[in-house]
């Protein structure tokens, strides 16, 4: 039994089906398939079942479970000694949900790329719960998510305070407050009071998004029930409908400002942005790792910058 081999074997519980993980191994399937007979031979157990459906043997559901483990030391090896000898090579895996790599990750990479022209960074993208396992597993080196973090033994370092805005059509403005609009503009864009708005069309994520979570949270809190006109999975399709007039959105501040950046308001803006600025609908961005894990110069790094860029 080798490293090679143990990869290999994960490749394919991970597809339970030999022709695809040889596709994303790029060798042919009779080589994978000798891989796994030979390694079947040497632990002297099955490890799939082919038949009725190819699938994990119990024997096979622990040796995933060993091989991950295995992996993941000899990785830590690897990076631990490249940093000794002072290589500045290899690589670092980072989770990440869609949206906020795509606020973030722009103002992190080029300065990474810059320090470290030989390390190559995997994005792995996710919600909160998949990224928390994957860096319990040891899939990833790095998650960068909200806290709180359901883990105990992270390493958690502060990013950026993270508040919610309410993104409110401008004519719904003008309906709700009338000869008072312009007056309500100038004192919600300071702090706004979602109460004035609780009986007016809202476009929300869905239920299990962080987002919602935290604003349910936060209005069962206040005692408020909203009227949900439309649920979306998708952080930027609510940011559009909004702006196309259909109901308020509640959007997170840090994207508004690294995504779309339209602050200071313009005049042809079609949405009012007005913030939320109670602390229980607020959330931090963290950065963090596995302090049980050894951590890569070039992981050290990345957390540095990232520092700097969301700090300033």
């Amino acid at each position: 039994m080798n490293f090679t081999s143990l990869k290999y074997f994960l490749m394919v519980a991970e597809e339970l089906n030999v022709t695809k993980a040889a596709k994303r191994l790029y060798i042919t399937q009779q080589s994978l398939s000798a891989h796994i007979a030979s390694l079947e031979k040497d632990l002297g157990t099955k490890l799939f079942d082919r038949t009725p459906a190819f699938a994990l043997t119990y024997a096979g559901t622990r040796l995933e479970v060993f091989a991950r483990k295995v992996l993941d030391l000899e990785r830590q090896i690897y990076s631990e000694m490249d940093d000794i000898a002072g290589h500045r090579r290899g690589a670092i895996r980072v989770g990440i949900s869609h949206t906020c790599g795509l606020a973030i990750l722009p103002r992190i990479l080029p300065a990474f790329y810059k320090n470290n022209p030989l390390i190559e960074v995997s994005v792995f993208e996710g919600n909160s719960v998949e990224l928390e396992d994957y860096l319990k597993h040891g899939q990833i080196d790095l998650m960068i998510v909200f806290t709180p973090i359901g883990l105990g033994s992270v390493e958690i370092i502060p990013l950026a305070f993270e508040r919610l805005l309410l993104l409110v059509p401008k004519r719904m403005t003008n309906e709700r407050f009338n000869e008072d609009a312009e007056y309500m503009r100038g004192k919600f864009s300071i702090s706004a009071d979602i109460t004035c708005f609780q009986h007016m069309p809202f476009i929300l994520l869905k239920k299990g998004n962080r987002v919602r979570s935290l604003i349910d949270s936060y209005t069962s809190a206040q005692g408020i029930k909203l009227n949900v006109r439309f649920e979306t999975e998708n952080t930027e399709t609510a940011y559009a409908l909004a702006q196309s007039g259909m109901g308020i959105a509640v959007y997170p501040e840090l994207f508004l400002k690294y995504i779309h950046n339209p602050l200071p308001q313009k005049e042809n803006e079609k949405v009012d942005y007005f913030p939320i600025t109670d602390a229980a609908a607020s959330e931090t961005l963290a950065v963090c790792y596995d302090r049980n894990r050894y951590l890569s110069n070039a992981a050290h790094d990345f957390i540095e910058i990232a520092c700097n860029a969301l700090r300033e």
